[in-house]
């Protein structure tokens, strides 16, 4: 019980130290708003480009991935994904807020604390595992997150608003997030036809090296970013949207999603999952907010205010959730 307490400290920490080291810095007036807003930029078009390819290419091959623990971790992302589609257009009034809130209800912060947690929870095969959901929950998050950041805020530079299906098939095309997966995919895809030769062992690794060099760089940048452009002063005007956000992503978010993956399974004919199985779709469900949140909310017109908000308090208050959630299904013999 105390070396999951451990862990979550160790996990979520950092993120919230190097966040401070970037608010300290706007005080001290070592970045300003040009800073903060070309780094979210550079982030955005460049590092998480970047982290996106790098991941997805270090899938060994296709036919190592549990196909049945995918459809569920889709099935369960697209839930969510459903349930705060309900919320936002019924309950949220911004155009600008709706997509950041929603992101809330199905995003999660999988690579950066979700596979490491699979990893402490049961090990080595949690860590593959997770990394393997990663490929296809990666994109999801981001495809779905084009879709509530433009879907209710599509006013072009023109002024003029664009069709709906056509406006977010842009997004999603010219989303680098997005490409960087759509690149790396298909260099997995073509591998075998070129007698298994890979950019990260080859003669050219300097290439690969350069984007995994790029990519690391990204999420603790961002963090910094994040740090830069935080206001306690905006916690009392937002104080609704980030109790909204943060209870969807640490409670709402874990509680459907495992009931999901722990019920469905067996009526549709599936076997139970292992717990392995069970650890790694838990990171997927249970973490903060996705660092990228911001970065893309920033250049989607999105309020991005309130996603640097939304998360800083999900990161803090995800030490206690994921110490109670570990606990509650240990006892209950799921891990």
């Amino acid at each position: 019980m105390l070396s999951d307490l451990l862990f979550s400290i160790n996990a979520v920490f950092p993120i919230i130290l190097v966040a401070s080291f970037g608010f300290i810095a706007r005080k001290l007036n070592i970045i300003d708003d040009a800073f903060v807003k070309s780094g979210n930029k550079f982030c955005f078009r460049f590092g998480f480009f970047a982290m996106m390819f790098v991941n997805i290419y270090k899938i060994e091959s296709l036919d190592k991935i549990r196909w049945n623990v995918v459809l569920f971790a889709v099935i369960s992302v697209l839930a969510l994904f459903f349930i705060g589609l309900f919320w936002i257009v019924f309950f949220e009034k911004d155009p600008r807020q709706k997509g950041v809130i929603h992101q809330a209800f199905y995003r999660s912060n999988y690579a950066t604390i979700g596979i490491p947690l699979a990893f402490n929870i049961v090990g080595e095969e949690g860590l593959l595992l997770a990394s393997l959901i990663s490929a296809f929950s990666v994109p999801a998050f981001n495809i779905l997150a084009v879709i509530s950041l433009s879907a209710f805020n599509r006013t072009e530079s023109n002024g003029k608003k664009t069709n709906l299906f056509i406006h977010i098939l842009k997004e999603i095309v010219r989303n680098p997030l997005i490409q960087g997966v759509a690149l790396g995919m298909f260099c997995v895809i073509i591998r075998p036809f070129f007698g298994g030769w890979r950019f990260s062992t080859g003669n050219l690794k300097f290439i690969f090296k350069a984007f995994e060099a790029l990519g690391s760089i990204a999420p603790w940048f961002s963090l910094i970013i994040l740090g830069g452009q935080f206001k306690f002063s905006s916690v009392k005007r937002l104080l609704p949207q980030i109790s909204v956000s943060v209870f969807a992503r640490l409670i709402l978010a874990p509680a459907v999603g495992m009931l999901i993956c722990i019920f469905l399974p067996p009526i549709f004919g599936f076997p139970s999952f292992s717990s392995a199985e069970y650890a790694s779709l838990f990171g997927l469900f249970a973490t903060s907010e996705a660092v990228a949140s911001i970065s893309m909310a920033d250049q989607m017109n999105g309020d991005s205010e309130l996603a640097g908000q939304i998360l800083v308090w999900t990161t803090v208050f995800s030490s206690l959730t994921l110490f109670l959630f570990v606990a509650f299904f240990r006892h209950i013999g799921i891990f």
